[in-house]
């Protein structure tokens, strides 16, 4: 996809307007905005031939691949910011709240020898958020989104093919954690999935 001028100088934002009022934004970079509005322009056209645009999906700079029913959106907008006035614009954005973040304090050597204590933060991001049009359950046992950090790499292999039309889209997901714990989720029930693009 050819870059153009306009594009050298924006940073884009996907803004996606969800029927229960959340709004989730996305940086996105100028190839996947473009592929995405290609699909949406071939669904607005209501070409006969093609199937009913079930799921939108993009990819991010920060190697994360967003998947979101199209029967929770109310709009999407392709939002753009001049990047000369826009400080880190690829950083992830935590639409769900579920960044944790780890704050200790160590001991470094400074240039000159002496002993200081310095902060170090690090952030855990989950491998797979999903959020789904249910309740959280009585028993408290999920919350909603639902979130996975111990995936095995490639566990959702083939389903960017099926988001594509390749392949037949599957009813469930399935997630196995590392400890052999195994959840189906109903694909009609999710609303939004972030996935690392590692499971994919």
């Amino acid at each position: 996809m050819k870059e153009t001028e306009f594009d050298k100088l924006v940073i884009y934002t996907l803004r996606i307007e969800l029927l229960n009022g959340k709004v989730l934004l996305f940086p996105i970079d100028t190839d996947n905005k473009q592929k995405l509005i290609n699909r949406f322009r071939e669904s607005a056209e209501g070409d006969i031939t093609n199937d009913r645009l079930k799921f939108i999906w993009f990819e991010t700079p920060s190697n994360r691949m967003v998947i979101v029913n199209t029967d929770s959106i109310v709009q999407v907008t392709f939002c753009f910011d001049y990047a000369s006035g826009v400080i880190n614009p690829y950083a992830y954005r935590d639409n769900f709240n579920v960044i944790v973040k780890d704050t200790r304090v160590e001991e470094k050597t400074t240039k000159e020898g002496e002993i200081q204590l310095h902060v170090e933060e690090e952030k855990y991001l989950p491998q797979a958020i999903i959020y789904h049009k249910g309740k959280v359950p009585d028993d408290s046992y999920n919350i909603n989104p639902l979130q996975y950090s111990e995936l095995s790499e490639g566990c959702l292999f083939s389903f960017d093919e099926e988001l594509e039309g390749n392949l037949p889209l599957r009813q469930f997901l399935n997630l196995i954690d590392n400890d052999g714990e195994e959840s189906f989720i109903a694909l009609d029930q999710i609303i939004a999935m972030e996935l690392d693009k590692s499971l994919i």
